[in-house]
């Protein structure tokens, strides 16, 4: 029986077989729908109804906004300090002179400033 099919699949070429597989109805997978408490589905959006999952949401929510909180002092605390060393380096300069160090400074103020600005949009 295996080498009729065989042959007839080989013997009717493939355009009978396009045929017969477009004729065929599409396979539908089941859908599983998560119990409340449990995770969603891989791919499947986060069920809002669920309190626990939305608690979850929440406090997770509440630990970015502490984080990003947190690395914005960090970095406007840097960001001053950077911007005093840079006062006290050009005050130091002469009016012919600036110096590499003073540039490189400068830049990574310039850095630092761009990355709070868009850490604060963000």
């Amino acid at each position: 029986m295996i080498a009729t099919v065989c042959s007839i699949s080989v013997w009717t070429g493939a355009g009978s077989v396009a045929a017969v597989q477009s004729s065929m109805p599409p396979l539908q997978q089941p859908t599983q729908q998560p119990q409340p408490g449990e995770p969603p589905l891989f791919g499947e959006p986060n069920d809002p109804r669920d309190p626990m999952q939305r608690q979850r949401l929440e406090k997770m929510e509440k630990a970015r906004q502490a984080d990003r909180q947190q690395q914005l002092v960090k970095d406007t605390d840097k960001l001053l300090d950077l911007a005093k060393q840079l006062k006290e380096q050009v005050d130091k300069s002469n009016k012919d002179t600036l110096s590499i160090d003073v540039v490189k400074k400068a830049a990574e103020i310039e850095k630092l400033a761009k990355s709070v600005k868009e850490r604060m949009r963000g």
